[in-house]
């Protein structure tokens, strides 16, 4: 005769009675299951970031001057009637300085072929220039474009403005503006730009608006310039170019690339890569005192890939939580029943007579 482990009494399994217990155990299974599936839904609903609408506004055609097509322009201001431009390509990077009326170049200033131009802007009553990759900005005189000092920064450079009451803003091709003041050239603060409620990447070619906390920024490979709120980063409004690129560029036309505002007119100059026209347009944007129209019912912009990804890894680690405490609680009430609960009174045959096998 073998004395089976799992024979009935105090030293094999105590039998559960089926009555209430069942009960209790199975409430708490399926309160689990539906905590599980329930819960991310829930903390969705409550807690999806603020969404907004992108409002898409179309410039009003003023005029047209003739551009270099030769010109691969990273960069464009207007100063004192004039259009500073810098453009790009290692061996063809230059700063230049244009009439406003012809399209002719007045001034110009050849970078070695070691460095790739991108954006420029106005400081200080000198030009400041960044290069793509090489980490150095270079400073030039505003009359005779000679070089008079340069400064360093890290990562790549793709555009800069000037903004009185900000500072100088930076792009790198990155979701993020990163800013310095204006007394030094030291790019410390990062400003994440968001669209729709979402990251987006790419931003290339800056205009710091006057007067105002915003900013005018173009996307690589996109003919839009976005208002950027340098408050809070949101982009609530888009101007369109496709129309004027379709009308009047040809094939041979590269992206949107200059962005320059006229403080006498108050209009806005755009441009591009290769492109054959500068384009005067007027802008009528929508109330800038105000925030983006907050509208929860919208997806977020296409653009944020990835970007919500920590956020559900949040939302299972919470679910795993929700679930666990149950689960302990349910642990935890079965082995307190089995110290306090007296085993079941066992048949004098089956003490005596044991199990065969």
């Amino acid at each position: 005769m073998e004395h089976r482990s799992d024979a009935h009494g105090p030293k094999g399994r105590i039998p559960q009675p089926r009555g209430e217990y069942e009960i209790r155990t199975t409430i708490v299974v399926i309160f689990c299951i539906i905590s599980s599936i329930f819960y991310p839904l829930l903390r969705v609903t409550s807690e999806t970031p603020e969404v907004w609408q992108l409002e898409v506004i179309e410039p009003e055609l003023i005029s047209q001057v003739p551009h270099d097509n030769f010109a691969f322009t990273q960069g464009l201001e207007i100063y004192e009637g004039k259009f500073y431009e810098s453009t790009g390509l290692y061996g063809q990077s230059s700063v230049r300085i244009v009439n406003m009326s012809t399209g002719q170049i007045e001034a110009q200033y050849n970078l070695s072929d070691d460095y790739f131009a991108e954006g420029l802007t106005i400081w200080n009553n000198s030009i400041i220039q960044l290069t793509w990759k090489e980490n150095i900005g270079f400073i030039y005189d505003l009359q005779t474009l000679q070089q008079i000092g340069n400064f360093s920064y890290q990562g790549e450079g793709w555009g800069i403005c000037n903004s009185n009451e900000t500072g100088l803003w930076l792009s790198d091709g990155s979701g993020h503006l990163r800013n310095s003041n204006n007394s030094t050239i030291s790019f410390i603060k990062s400003l994440e730009v968001l669209i729709g409620g979402g990251p987006s990447e790419r931003w290339n070619e800056l205009e710091c608006l006057s007067n105002n906390d915003h900013i005018l920024a173009n996307k690589w490979f996109d003919d839009s310039i976005y208002l950027i709120q340098t408050s809070s980063g949101f982009v609530c409004q888009r101007v369109d170019f496709s129309t004027i690129r379709e009308q009047y560029e040809s094939e041979s036309s590269g992206v949107l690339n200059g962005i320059a505002e006229d403080p006498v007119t108050g209009n806005f100059w755009v441009t591009g890569k290769n492109w054959s026209n500068y384009y005067e347009v007027k802008i009528e944007f929508s109330n800038l005192s105000s925030n983006c129209q907050i509208n929860s019912s919208i997806t977020p912009s296409d653009d944020c890939l990835d970007c919500h990804k920590d956020d559900y890894l949040e939302t299972f680690n919470r679910a795993l939580v929700l679930v666990s405490i149950p689960l302990l609680w349910l642990i935890y009430s079965a082995l307190s029943k089995r110290q306090t609960e007296k085993p079941p009174v066992i048949r004098q045959e089956e003490q005596e007579g044991g199990e065969h096998v």
